[in-house]
C-alpha cells in the first residue's frame, strides 16, 4: 500500500518514503495545505505506517492496526480539533494531552496525537504543546495539520517535519470521486472536479446531500437577481448560505462559472460551462463586459476569503455588498 493510495502530491509522498526508509522516525509532523486537500487522510496514513504490523512496505493497509488507524478508531491514536472552528483548541485540550502522553500505549507500538486545524491554537496552547514536543516519550508521535506554516510559532516549526500539500489535477480529482461516488453520473463528477480547484474534499462536499444541484439552482437565481434593480431578492437568496459553508463555496463556484459564461456570450464565443445557460444569457444581455469582469474579480475575492476561514455571517454581508456595489 505505502503512500501510493494518496492521490497527487508526489513530492510529499517521496519525502515520507525517504523518512521511513531511513529508519529515523520523527516525533512530530506538520501537514499544511488548504482545507479539503487531504491533510487528515495523509495524517492517518502516516499513523498507520507507524502502527503497521505487516511485513514489508508500510502501511500495508491490511493488518488490524492499519485498518483501525485509517478508520480513525485505533485506541492509541487520539484525534482533536476536527471541526476546524475558532475554539477547537483550548489550553485545557493540551493539558489533557500532557496528562495522557506519559501513559504507555494500549495495543500499538506508538501513542499518536492528530491535532487537526492546529492554526486555531492560541499562543498559550502552542507554548504548552511545545513543552511536550521538547521532551516527548519515545513512543509519542504528534501529527499536526494547518493551513500554512505561518500560523504556527517558529518554536513549534523547529520541532516538526513540515510536509506541504497542494491541490491535485482535475483528472486525479475525478478518479477520487469515482471511488467515493460510484453511482453518480460522470458529468456530475467532472463538474464537481472543475469547481473544486483541485481540492478533493471540496468536490466531495459539493456532491454530498445534493449540494451540487442546490448550488447550481441558487447561483442561477442569484445571477438573475443581480440583473434586477431591487436588492431584496439577492438578500433573501443569500440568507440560505449563512449557516452552510460547503453550500456557500459550491454556490460561489457555480456563480463564477455563470459570470464567465455571461462574459463569453457577451464577447460572442465559447460554449457555456455552467448548467444554466439561460442565466448566463440574461447576464450577457443585461451587463457590460466591464461589469461582468468586475463581478468575476469580486467573486474570486470572496472565495479566497472563504478559504481563509472568515466568519460566515461577515462573508454573507460582504457578498451582498460587493455583488451589488
Amino acid at each position: 500500500m505505502k503512500f501510493g493510495t494518496f492521490l497527487g502530491n508526489e513530492t510529499a509522498k517521496e519525502q515520507l518514503s525517504r523518512v521511513f526508509l531511513s529508519g529515523r522516525l520523527p516525533h512530530a509532523y506538520l501537514l499544511t495545505g488548504p482545507a479539503g486537500c487531504g491533510r487528515r487522510t495523509l495524517a492517518r496514513l502516516i499513523a498507520a505506517a507507524y502502527q503497521c504490523e505487516g511485513a514489508g512496505d508500510v502501511p500495508c493497509g491490511e493488518c488490524s492496526a492499519c485498518r483501525k488507524s485509517l478508520a480513525g478508531i485505533h485506541p492509541d491514536i487520539r484525534e482533536y480539533g476536527s471541526d476546524g472552528g475558532s475554539r477547537s483548541f483550548h489550553l485545557d485540550v493540551i493539558r489533557a494531552i500532557k496528562a495522557d502522553v506519559f501513559i504507555t500505549p494500549n495495543e500499538g507500538k506508538y501513542k499518536m496525537y492528530l491535532l487537526e486545524n492546529a492554526q486555531t491554537m492560541t499562543v498559550q496552547a502552542q507554548n504548552a504543546l511545545l513543552k511536550i514536543l521538547e521532551e516527548p516519550p519515545s513512543y509519542a508521535v504528534f501529527l499536526l495539520t494547518a493551513e500554512s506554516r505561518e500560523s504556527m510559532l517558529p518554536t513549534i516549526l523547529s520541532r516538526c517535519v513540515t510536509i506541504p500539500l497542494f491541490p491535485v489535477s482535475e483528472e486525479e480529482t475525478v478518479t477520487a470521486l469515482r471511488a467515493a461516488f460510484p453511482d453518480r453520473p460522470e458529468a456530475d463528477l467532472r463538474r464537481a472536479a472543475g469547481l473544486c480547484g483541485g481540492v478533493i474534499g471540496r468536490a466531495m462536499e459539493a456532491l454530498e446531500d445534493g449540494k451540487l444541484s442546490e448550488a447550481a439552482q441558487l447561483a442561477g437565481k442569484m445571477a438573475r437577481a443581480l440583473c434586477a434593480p431591487a436588492e431584496l431578492s439577492l438578500l433573501k437568496l443569500t440568507g440560505k448560505l449563512e449557516r452552510d459553508k460547503p453550500l456557500t463555496r459550491a454556490t460561489l463556484s457555480e456563480l463564477l462559472l455563470l459570470l464567465r459564461d455571461g462574459l463569453s456570450v457577451r464577447l460572442g464565443g465559447g460554449k457555456p460551462l455552467s448548467p444554466d445557460p439561460a442565466a448566463a444569457a440574461v447576464l450577457a444581455q443585461t451587463m457590460t463586459s466591464e461589469r461582468l469582469l468586475s463581478l468575476i474579480g469580486r467573486v474570486e475575492e470572496l472565495m479566497h476569503l472563504l478559504d481563509g476561514n472568515i466568519n460566515q455571517t461577515l462573508l454573507i454581508t460582504l457578498l451582498c455588498a460587493r455583488l451589488r456595489g
